[in-house]
């Protein structure tokens, strides 16, 4: 349901905008805050019939999809939940449990939205036993699928045929190696022609090979008929790099033909990329953090060190350049246990083109704002308000759940949840606010911070979890995020009583991030080329040109020696999005670069030739 507007948009649009914001300063106590370091573990799987469900929010300007009392879609990182169809239609999930304390109904919640209208709120999960972590991605063509888990030694496949409608069919197809006793916080994406490949990270807990909880890969290339690889450990991942991955420690990177790659941090791993030019065949590490302690058993003294607190995201642009970020947190292990620091404040930014980043930077969050890496902060307000103390625990850092989208055009956009100061609840509590930035193509720095929960409209609302859609409708960029009249999560801190929380959609115009007196061509009308798929190749390949307007484009192809081996005039082609091919079947296997001329700019991307 669309709640009313109660306040003129003009009313929300002066408070929603600050200018020069500044970190709040964080007191000494809250600093040195400890908690014991951990992630929500399930409970053993039992059949209920879900309870009623019961939406409940304040008056906001988003759209209820549905609805929970379990109120934790993720221990860090957030998975696939939102995809924007070509033909605008949305599918939407989360995790969603009525029946408190112990959520035996537990499961996906789906919604669909068949053009600018979302379903009724679902009542019942589209799994048939307990459930959680939901990944949708498109499969087969026109149809979709959902990987979650359930605890056990396999995780949950929900397929369907027909978006949006028709029944789901259920396999648990992912085989565990020998010694993993569960298969646990999966992520999923599907890429292909077709969307016929399946690619999925999990955690398998138990004993494999020296660890108790090893990052595993598995891939399908039929649908998830079969599985040509299953539970597999990639180089260097293993017991000699380190003991133990944290659950949701890791995301996915929207997969690019067959460049797919994702993200990883944590308390005691590296922060790092990984990514694959051949579809999961093959992949390569670049180090974005180092981790020296990741050897260290849980026990070992160390002294305090800065990382990433797992709440990591990533995207390609449409050079080829990966772009990460993530929440930034303080460790350290007293002897007794690990621990971490949840007064530890800022949202890193990294991209591939950087080398690692030096953990000296990371130490204060003013180090991290002058060497122009910090890009999201909790933010003082007006009145100089201070965070309150105690504050709910979500298991990471102040600032987290980062998000990131990037354009046909590469502009960036990047969205996190960040406690917001001033307006706290009834019981003493600041609230945390969805906020955002950007950086334009042809911009050097990122925009304003901006709290897309400013206002009288958003007052005393909890705003977490946000999950955005890779793709744009139209100008704007499609969130859902959890939230509630009570800030924290009960399931990640037991002080915080059980409550509802409604899951709500919202498009967030690119207006939102333009400075004053831009406009619109000024940002987003600009010609791009796209990385070739697939790739490597050995016959055709393909590759999206966007034209702001009509051009003459010329393509050039050389090998690694600079020689050029071809080069075709397509003459002019219409403005908009294009799709362009290269017929490679008569080049020798080797590194070719191909170039697209338009109307006297030039774009080159690496293509591999088997």
């Amino acid at each position: 349901m669309k709640k009313i507007l109660l306040f003129s948009v003009a009313l929300l649009l002066g408070v929603s905008l600050m200018a020069q914001l500044k970190p709040v300063k964080i007191s000494k106590s809250i600093q040195n805050k400890v908690a014991y370091s951990h992630k929500v573990m399930d409970t053993p799987n039992t059949f209920n019939q879900p309870g009623n469900v019961s939406v409940h929010s304040k008056s906001t300007l988003d759209e209820i999809i549905g609805a929970s009392r379990y109120d934790m879609q993720s221990n860090s990182a957030m998975m696939s939940r939102l995809y924007l169809w070509p033909d605008g239609n949305i599918s939407g999930t989360w995790t969603m449990g009525m029946a408190d304390p112990s959520y035996a109904d537990r499961g996906s919640g789906y919604n669909y939205n068949l053009g600018n209208t979302w379903g009724p709120a679902p009542t019942t999960r589209i799994e048939t036993m307990k459930c959680g972590w939901p990944n949708i991605n498109p499969w087969k063509g026109g149809g979709e699928c959902n990987v979650s888990h359930n605890g056990t030694t396999s995780l949950v496949l929900n397929t369907r045929p027909v978006k949006g409608t028709g029944s789901w069919t259920q396999t648990l197809p992912f085989v565990s190696p020998a010694g993993i006793t569960s298969l646990v916080w999966p992520r999923a994406i599907t890429n292909g022609n077709n969307f016929q490949n399946i690619h999925v990270i999990t955690v398998g807990q138990g004993s494999l090979h020296g660890q108790t909880a090893a990052l595993l890969y598995y891939r399908s290339l039929d649908g998830g008929a079969t599985w040509d690889k299953m539970g597999i450990v990639l180089p260097g991942l293993d017991s000699t790099q380190y003991l133990a991955f944290g659950g949701d420690d890791y995301a996915f990177v929207e997969p690019h033909g067959d460049t797919i790659a994702f993200v990883v941090g944590g308390s005691w791993v590296d922060t790092f990329l990984m990514y694959s030019y051949d579809n999961g065949t093959t992949w390569t590490k670049k180090i974005i953090v180092p981790n020296y302690y990741g050897l260290s058993p849980s026990g070992t003294l160390t002294p305090s060190f800065i990382g990433s607190d797992g709440c990591v995201a990533g995207a390609m642009d449409k050079n080829g350049v990966f772009h990460v970020v993530f929440g930034r947190m303080r460790y350290a292990d007293t002897g007794t246990h690990n621990s971490y620091y949840p007064g530890t404040d800022g949202v890193v930014y990294w991209n591939s083109t950087l080398p690692a980043i030096d953990t000296a930077i990371l130490t204060s969050i003013d180090s991290c704002i002058a060497h122009n890496i910090c890009i999201g902060y909790v933010a003082e307000n007006a009145a100089g308000d201070s965070i309150l103390d105690p504050f709910p625990l979500y298991g990471n850092a102040l600032s987290s759940y980062p998000q990131m989208t990037i354009d046909q055009y590469n502009n960036i956009y990047c969205f996190w949840s960040s406690l917001t100061v001033g307006n706290p609840s009834a019981d003493n509590l600041n609230y945390c606010h969805i906020w955002g930035r950007a950086k334009f193509h042809d911009k050097t720095d990122w925009t304003e911070m901006v709290d897309l929960n400013a206002g009288v409209l958003y007052l005393f609302q909890e705003y977490v979890y946000p999950a955005v859609a890779k793709r744009l409708k139209g100008d704007n960029l499609l969130m859902i995020a959890q939230t509630s009249a009570q800030p924290g999560s009960n399931i990640k801190d037991a002080t915080i009583p059980i409550h509802d929380v409604s899951i709500e959609y919202r498009e967030v115009p690119l207006s939102t991030f333009w400075p004053v007196g831009m406009e619109n061509n000024a940002i987003t009308r600009k010609s791009s080329v796209g990385q070739n798929y697939p790739n490597p190749v050995n016959g055709s390949t393909f590759f999206d040109v966007n034209l702001d307007k009509a051009a003459t484009v010329i393509i050039e192809v050389s090998n690694i020696t600079g020689q050029k081996v071809m080069s075709v005039n397509k003459g002019v082609v219409n403005a908009g999005k294009q799709v362009l091919s290269i017929d490679c079947s008569n080049f020798t296997s080797g590194i070719y670069f191909y170039t697209v001329k338009i109307s006297g700019e030039s774009f080159t991307h690496k293509m591999i030739v088997q």
